[in-house]
């Protein structure tokens, strides 16, 4: 990884194999006005696997070693740090053996649907969940313990198996305790009021527990005490030039890890209602005004906690570990307009209007992998709108018959019924304004020395807008709102943190229009014949799709690459 260029990348070897075993059962009973459901599940999940995400290694070069002798930032060049063979850090995570992770599930729920009058219905119930946090076959399982509400300032041991610190107790072979009170109550009704209005609204609770299989993943590719060349696991930082090498840079397999979790982790969960109002309007056509609301608890974050100014014991022997929680949050608002009209005379069309805007400080939302927080002493700061909020967007969906051929209006009868019968066009739209972007720098002297490569923000620059002269090809953003904060330094008006949030530049949109031919023939009894002619991006619009927020490449704020240009496909379909 370059923190001025696109880093390389290599494809990672990997083996996995899952299975689930499960048993369910579900009892339906109507009595009186009540549709009442009992039910429940176990699932016993297997994953088997071999190697990691990082098996054969990453090299990270920033320009620590081509700085001058007052190490200004400005003057290094990662590229040659990297030509020089010096990385200022490398990683390496590789499995020397299987692992197999076990776990747990059960689940019951009761709903009831109660029809309370002609026009009032009321849905309600309460569903348990219990997820086993994931065991290993052979207790194969290692993290770092530590003590966060002390700052992290202890070198923290190594836990494994069912076993446990004495300073804290025992700790199960997951190493995590289970969350037992998972209960996820819902309720919703819909009431019928005069003049062909429905009202609809509901509520409930959901949990999520992917995250288990993730941090389960993580504790497989530790060093554990038993065994410690079960993997080889490493994490190494340069301070001086040919520490480490392209050459030689990973020394002998660490016996202490770089990962650390919270044994008591809260199992994330979201709070989701809705308010909708449906009007039925003339000519079929159908409107509803809606809210929709989320809240997300308990959500994942990461940090990496490092000794700094204002905690200087924090970590004394500089072990260096990720730190996972369940400590971020998340907002989500969204009203919604939508017309819809039902097919009549050969025309049916449906559009949608919807403002959002979500909110939260949990890096995972929405992201394929984590973001660690920049500063593990302000979790807070990470606060910003999420990788997926979009603004505005209106989307919708047509189709319509050509008024020919039998039963139609024209061409009813004869050779011309045949031809132009059957004949429909139809497609989709969808305009949206775009996700946001982050600016920062891919790699910095600072970040990787605070166990942050990658998501180190930068500082505004007071007076200068970002969007000033923004919005083209050449420049997406003003690039020149942005400085980068100090290096090492220990005065709290000028931390080496970024003040900029995350997701604070609104990406590029997006302008989708689809379109489809298409010609039905009855073929006699059941049998048909269909040809249909589709066009994605029919008009051909140039689509901007990825602009380059590294602040520290000479292609900082540029468009760097665009969605698909027009596309057709050609479909033929025999149905009997």
């Amino acid at each position: 990884m370059l923190n001025s260029i696109q880093g390389l990348s290599e494809q990672q070897p990997s083996f996995s194999l899952s299975q689930t075993i499960s048993l369910s059962e579900t009892l339906s009973w109507i009595y009186g006005k009540h549709n009442l459901r009992f039910g429940g599940d176990y699932r016993r999940v297997h994953r088997d696997f071999l190697g990691g995400s990082n098996s054969t290694g990453t090299f990270t070069f920033t320009g620590l070693f081509t700085e001058d002798a007052a190490h200004d930032a400005t003057t290094g060049s990662s590229l040659a740090d990297f030509l020089l063979g010096l990385p200022q850090e490398t990683t390496i995570d590789a499995s020397a053996g299987k692992s197999y992770l076990r776990e747990n599930v059960w689940d019951a729920f009761a709903m009831d649907d109660w029809r309370v009058r002609t026009n009032l219905t009321l849905n309600y119930g309460i569903r348990y969940e219990f997820f086993a946090p994931y065991t290993e076959k052979y207790d194969r399982l290692g993290m770092v313990y530590t003590d966060p509400g002390a700052a992290f300032n202890l070198n923290p041991p190594v836990e494994v198996g069912p076993g446990g610190s004495s300073a804290i107790g025992s700790l199960p072979s997951s190493l995590v305790f289970p969350f037992r009170t998972a209960f996820a109550p819902r309720v919703g009704f819909a009431l019928r009021l005069p003049k062909q209005i429905v009202l609809r609204a509901g509520y409930g609770v959901n949990y999520t527990v992917s995250q288990y299989a993730t941090f389960a993943t993580t504790m497989a590719h530790q060093p554990i005490a038993n065994q410690p060349s079960f993997v080889n696991e490493q994490t190494n930082e340069s301070t001086t030039a040919g520490e480490f090498t392209l050459a030689d840079g990973f020394s002998t397999g660490n016996t202490t890890g770089n990962y650390a979790l919270d044994p008591h982790y809260h199992v994330p969960y979201v709070q989701a209602w809705n308010l909708d109002v449906q009007k039925t309007l003339p000519w079929g056509v159908v409107l509803n005004i809606g809210y929709n609301g989320s809240r997300g608890n308990h959500l994942d974050i990461t940090s990496a906690p490092r000794a700094t100014a204002s905690s200087s014991g924090t970590d004394p022997k500089d072990l260096i570990f990720n730190y996972e929680q369940s400590a971020a949050y998340s907002k989500f608002n969204a009203g919604q307009l939508r017309l819809n009209k039902r097919l009549s005379k050969g025309i049916s069309f449906g559009a949608n209007y919807q403002y959002s805007h979500s909110i939260d400080n949990a890096g995972s939302v929405g992201g394929t992998s984590p973001v660690v927080a920049q500063n593990w002493q302000d979790l807070a700061a990470e606060e910003g709108n999420s990788s997926f909020d979009v603004r505005h967007k209106v989307s919708g969906t047509y189709l319509y018959e050509l008024p020919f051929g039998k039963d139609k209006f024209w061409v009813t009868s004869g050779v011309g019924s045949h031809i132009l019968e059957g004949f429909s066009v139809s497609g989709s739209f969808t305009f949206t304004t775009g996700t946001p972007l982050t600016p920062g720098y891919q790699a910095t002297v600072t970040d990787v020395a605070n166990g942050t490569a990658g998501t180190q923000r930068p500082n505004h620059v007071p007076g200068i807008s970002p969007t000033a002269g923004g919005g083209s090809k050449q420049e997406w953003f003003n690039t020149a709102a942005f400085a980068q904060p100090p290096t090492n330094s220990t005065n709290p008006a000028y931390p080496n943190y970024g003040n900029v949030s995350r997701n604070s530049i609104t990406g590029p949109g997006t302008i989708q229009n689809n379109m489809a031919l298409s010609k039905t023939m009855q073929m006699g009894g059941m049998r048909s014949m269909e040809f249909r002619a589709t066009a994605n991006n029919v008009f051909n619009t140039v689509q901007y799709a990825g602009v380059d927020t590294n602040l520290a490449s000479p292609s900082a704020g540029q468009v760097i690459s665009a969605a698909a240009m027009r596309s057709f496909q050609f479909t033929a379909r025999l149905r009997f």
